[in-house]
């Protein structure tokens, strides 16, 4: 009697075990992560699939699921209805094209609208007369680089302090008309992959066709992105300036933060026209990127469904796979925010010499960017100087009128600046506090050339 009541507790407990053999198939607990998985971390995700240009085999390591598929799947149908057809008139060996063929170019800013791929600040040309409203995205960099660098504090007249950047530009032997970029791809690109292979395994293994097919799509759907997008060439073009061009010195403005550019009018072109594109070689790469991205987004709304049908265990699987490769794009995506454009720029720049003062009021770092930028060989003229005074110092009174033209014609002599009474007790001005204005104006020149001074030493002291 015992021993079949044993038997049968036995046989009980072994069907219980076969029926519940999924890990966790008796708890109600439901992980309702389809809502945000489509959402979180897109940004991250795009990114790294977008620079997927400039990795050497990275287009091959594409393939996991992957959060933010609808950000992605907005983001890549935008980028691939964006495209244009130019013809490459240049002969360049690094950038596969031959002259005159037919390419595919899309504007990069498309994919990184806030960091800093879409342009710079305004520029103004003191040889050239040269004005261009938006430059290019490494006078953004440049900008940024200028931020972080230490500085020398002017004493003077206190109003709103100005920071001046002179930033001279060496043409470097890389540097070219139109150039790609190579980088390696780092070892943890498996990772992702092999966790999203694992854990579709999982689940196929205990039959969780949900999550399973979830996973599949998700990893399909990333991985054809990139072999697509990852097919074009990250190309940087800037024009080549005419013979017999003046030199292209200039200045990179806004309100409290000037960059002096001092270089060939080739190398600072580069900083301020110089653009990055997709290239591809024909359009119907862009027609498969635009495919992609419909799948991406069916692939968001279809989780919605799909994923509250799965058990427990298919739900974490597919989180899983989810939270590794968010980790690595959150990883790879800021890893590729500073080494790839640092990389960019000493490949195009190299190692520009900043050197940065802090001036107590624009009237001082104005004066000190024309001495600097003034040659005593070859001294500036007047009326091209004035206009960049009138620029950066609008004011158009009678007393900043005299005091411009001082200005201007001190610097033509290519001379120190040097002030007398004579300068600021003018018969014109018979208003007395017009005059106190003009000695000002005057002793804020001063300023700037002690700062002058102090650059001069400097330089002679690097070069040396």
């Amino acid at each position: 009697m015992l021993t079949n009541e044993s038997l049968e507790t036995v046989q009980f407990q072994a069907r219980s075990l076969a029926n519940n053999s999924l890990p966790l198939a008796n708890s109600d607990f439901v992980l309702n992560c389809a809502a945000v998985a489509g959402l979180l971390g897109g940004e991250d995700a795009t990114s790294t699939v977008a620079l997927t240009q400039i990795y050497d085999k990275r287009r091959w390591l594409g393939w996991y699921n992957s959060p933010g598929s609808y950000v992605m799947g907005k983001h890549f149908r935008r980028l691939a209805r964006s495209a244009k057809v130019d013809v490459v008139f240049e002969s360049d060996s690094e950038a596969s094209a031959a002259s005159g063929s037919r390419m595919v170019h899309i504007d990069p800013s498309v994919l990184f609208t806030h960091e800093g791929w879409s342009g710079g600040p305004a520029f103004e040309g003191i040889y050239s007369g040269t004005s261009i409203q938006t430059t290019g995205p490494l006078a953004s960099w440049l900008m940024k680089k200028a931020s972080k660098t230490d500085c020398e504090k002017i004493e003077g007249r206190k109003t709103q302090p100005v920071n001046v950047t002179v930033a001279i530009l060496e043409q470097v032997e890389s540097l070219r008309q139109q150039m790609t970029f190579h980088h390696r791809s780092p070892t943890l690109a498996f990772v992702p992959i092999l966790v999203s292979s694992i854990t579709c395994s999982a689940c196929g293994w205990y039959h969780q066709w949900y999550a399973f097919s979830m996973i599949i799509v998700g990893i399909l759907s990333r991985g054809f992105a990139c072999l697509f997008i990852g097919s074009g060439n990250l190309v940087f073009d800037h024009p080549k300036p005419a013979d017999g061009s003046p030199p292209g010195d200039g200045v990179l403005g806004s309100d409290q933060d000037f960059v002096l550019l001092k270089g060939t009018e080739y190398v600072v072109n580069a900083v301020t026209r110089g653009k990055f594109f997709f290239r591809f070689r024909s359009k119907h790469t862009c027609r498969m990127v635009e495919g992609c991205s419909i799948l991406l987004v069916v692939q968001a709304i279809v989780q919605l469904i799909f994923i509250p049908q799965s058990k427990l265990f298919g739900q974490l699987m597919f989180v899983l796979s989810l939270a590794i490769s968010w980790a690595y794009n959150l990883w790879l995506s800021s890893r590729d925010k500073g080494e790839v454009k640092e990389g960019i720029f000493k490949q195009v720049l190299g190692e520009p010499s900043l050197t940065k003062f802090v001036f107590p009021n624009r009237v001082s770092a104005v004066v000190f960017l024309l001495l600097v930028s003034n040659k005593p060989e070859a001294p500036g003229n007047p009326r091209k100087l004035k206009k960049i005074m009138d620029i950066f110092l609008p004011s158009d009174s009678e007393v900043w009128g005299i005091w411009k033209e001082t200005i201007a014609e001190q610097l033509k002599k290519g001379n120190a600046l040097q002030f007398r009474d004579p300068h600021w007790n003018r018969k014109e001005l018979t208003v007395e506090d017009d005059r106190k204005l003009l000695k000002t104006l005057f002793r804020d020149a001063k300023d700037a050339m002690k700062a002058y001074t102090i650059f001069t030493v400097n330089q002679a002291g690097t070069v040396a």
